[in-house]
């Protein structure tokens, strides 16, 4: 009877847990999507942006990240299990999924896609004069330092990006490897404890009772390495750099939640069927 209470308790706190943060996240992409990307936007397309005020928008983008991971902390601190598997995450977001949220791979591959394009550029520029030209071409209609922004990028951030990029090949095989131990002593104590308890219910309630600490570990340590790898990027970027490269991360959240696409995605797994 005890038993059944505290677990009651506990579920009815992780429903309203995982409510709560539903709402929020909604909250939280849609002033992503509505307010932040079109300031930025408006800034780095503006002929007199100022240095100064593309400074407070890279800090208030990077702190509304940083608030989202915090609250995911919370949510999983909750109900681990709901993090993993997120019922606020439309069909389209959820195969980029991993631990809870997008991949951390995510922003170095980003930052990445800017590095690899200013290569490739230098390798089409056979001259001088064909090197001017390009950078003519590519100011046109954009401020020059936004335009240039990633050109000839320095050595330090290029040193910078590849020790981010080993941190994370060093700890995202860790961080899998946890949540599937996890996973494996939770259905060896689900199985092991099928005929002893009153039913599969009871079972299951008890093995992700004694799993849940771990799960949660594991979720607050994937946002944990996620808010590393962004502030770490912010660091060695430049303003101009940090902001072009956080207008790419915020409209790769905000263009999953287009509803035209969404459809579309939806449509095509129809027709599939």
């Amino acid at each position: 009877m005890l038993k059944s209470a505290i677990f009651g308790r506990k579920k009815t706190s992780a429903a309203a847990a995982t409510t709560a943060f539903s709402e929020f996240y909604n909250n939280w992409i849609s002033t992503l999507t509505t307010t932040l990307l079109p300031q930025l936007r408006r800034s780095l397309s503006s002929t007199s942006v100022s240095p100064s005020l593309l400074s407070i928008q890279v800090e208030g983008m990077h702190h509304h990240f940083q608030s989202y991971y915090a609250a995911l902390d919370q949510a999983a601190a909750a109900d681990a299990a709901h993090c993993l598997y997120p019922e606020w995450r439309n069909s389209l977001e959820r195969p980029f999924l991993w631990l809870g949220d997008f991949h951390p791979y995510l922003f170095t591959n980003l930052l990445r896609s800017f590095l690899d394009d200013q290569d490739s550029s230098e390798e089409e520029d056979n001259d001088d004069y064909n090197s001017s030209a390009a950078a003519v071409k590519a100011a046109l209609g954009k401020p020059w330092h936004v335009a240039v922004a990633w050109r000839s990028p320095s050595k330090d951030l290029t040193s910078k990006v590849d020790q981010i990029e080993c941190g994370l090949r060093l700890m995202v095989p860790a961080l899998a490897a946890r949540l599937r131990h996890a996973q494996a002593r939770f259905v060896k104590r689900v199985g092991a404890e099928w005929g002893i308890n009153a039913g599969v219910k009871a079972a299951v309630e008890e093995a992700m009772a004694a799993e849940m600490d771990e799960l949660v570990g594991v979720v607050v340590d994937a946002n944990r390495l996620r808010r590393s790898v962004l502030a770490d990027v912010l660091t060695a970027t430049s303003v101009y750099q940090a902001a072009v490269f956080l207008e790419a991360v915020a409209g790769f959240f905000a263009g999953f939640r287009d509803e035209k696409l969404l459809k579309e995605f939806n449509d095509c797994g129809k027709n599939i069927d």
